[in-house]
């Protein structure tokens, strides 16, 4: 037993054990409360607390020493006045702020935003992202305790790849567009040209027949031949400038969509009705082509894969003045797998996705085995700036 008279105080070695486990654990904390200090001062960030008072009134309790990294701003000077964080927010950015802060106190879910600063110190704008949690406290308010990060180099990546996608559209719809129009170019020239000649050759063949005496029937069988083959031939170009550029493109899409269904079931002896409301929908050319072009390609999927025994298409068009045109074309086939449309070589449905996308318009293809198969695109009727376009002239699956 150890005693120590001083002021009539008696302290035994048992009493001195714990005491000095009362010394160590104020020491514990502290040595946690260090640890937890330099884990802020490192972190890739503005930690912070915020306040927003019962009486309204913000204060910022806490501000770790990246804010003058993150902000340009000193703690002393953002502590001493909180709104400078808000002077400093672009103005077409601050409604953003404050209505995600409104929502986070109101109903206590994490405070996210993301926006644009404009840092003095720098003289150029930074990209931020705020990401708090809030608590409430009786008699104290809403408090948060978040992080704020620079994410500028990543919103500059993003605009980046964004601006790079833009270009490679641009391209694409450039190339597309070019590429019908070269079509009809062709088809002019085929019809004019090619069937100009062999129309000329006909009648020559016909005056070598009247003029050639009938004993010679070696002579006229031949020429009657050669007549044939021109028919043919004619036949040929005739198709083939329809496939280019059908004629029919000139009364309308509706007109056209009808056509080719008529087309289509006269080729393969499979019904296609057309369903449509309107008796015509006012496209720009080269949207209407597209929308043409989608439909060629579905019903020839139906062909080459479907296996169906009938085909309904409904063409409809919403004239209000956020309208769009939709077209739907089922089957009651064989259906399609989700992995059918992922395949390598699917150059069809990807064609049919392209040129949905560049008159800024959405396809999908839904279905299922057995259960036939239904094309829906559908694009505003206000063509946008990625709309089919030449100067001087988006799959999702279901």
């Amino acid at each position: 037993m150890f005693t120590l008279n001083d002021k009539n105080i008696i302290v035994t070695m048992k009493d001195a054990d714990k005491s000095e486990e009362k010394i160590e654990e104020p020491m514990q904390a502290v040595d946690g409360e260090a640890q937890s200090l330099a884990i802020v001062a490192n972190a890739p960030g503005m930690v912070f607390q915020y306040v927003l008072g019962e009486d309204a009134q913000h204060t910022l309790p806490f501000i770790s020493g990246q804010c003058l990294n993150v902000l340009g701003i000193t703690v002393e000077a953002l502590q001493a006045n909180p709104a400078l964080f808000m002077d400093i927010v672009l103005r077409e950015d601050r409604e953003n702020l404050r209505r995600s802060r409104a929502q986070s106190a109101a109903d206590l879910s994490t405070w996210n935003w993301e926006g644009r600063l404009w840092i003095e110190s720098f003289r150029d704008v930074k990209w931020v992202s705020l990401r708090a949690s809030p608590r409430r406290e009786k008699g104290v308010g809403v408090i948060w305790e978040g992080i704020i990060i620079n994410i500028t180099q990543s919103r500059r990546r993003e605009t980046e790849l964004k601006e790079s996608h833009e270009r490679l559209r641009e391209v694409s719809s450039h190339i597309i567009a070019a590429r019908e129009h070269e079509r009809i170019r062709i088809a002019q020239e085929i019809h004019d040209d090619l069937g100009g000649n062999l129309t000329a050759i006909k009648i020559d063949l016909d005056w070598l027949g009247r003029h050639i005496a009938d004993e010679d029937a070696v002579l006229l069988t031949k020429i009657h031949t050669i007549d044939q083959l021109v028919d043919r031939t004619i036949d040929s170009i005739r198709r083939l400038s329809r496939d280019l550029r059908p004629g029919i493109m000139d009364f309308g899409i509706v007109a056209a969509i009808e056509w080719e269904a008529e087309e289509f079931t006269k080729r393969l002896g499979i019904p296609c009705q057309v369903v449509c409301a309107q008796e015509d929908i006012e496209l720009g050319q080269d949207a209407a082509v597209a929308v043409f072009r989608i439909f060629q390609e579905a019903l020839t999927n139906i062909a080459k894969h479907g296996r169906a025994s009938h085909v309904r298409v409904r063409l409809d068009a919403d004239i209000s003045a956020k309208g769009q045109l939709d077209l739907e074309v089922r089957d009651n086939g064989r259906g399609i797998a989700p992995a059918d449309t992922e395949k390598f070589n699917s150059f069809g449905i990807r064609g049919m996705i392209e040129r949905a996308g560049l008159l800024n318009g959405k396809l999908t293809v839904s279905g299922a085995p057995g259960e036939g198969t239904a094309v829906h695109l559908s694009i505003p009727l206000v063509p946008g700036p990625d709309s089919l376009a030449i100067p001087q002239s988006n799959i999702q699956q279901s």
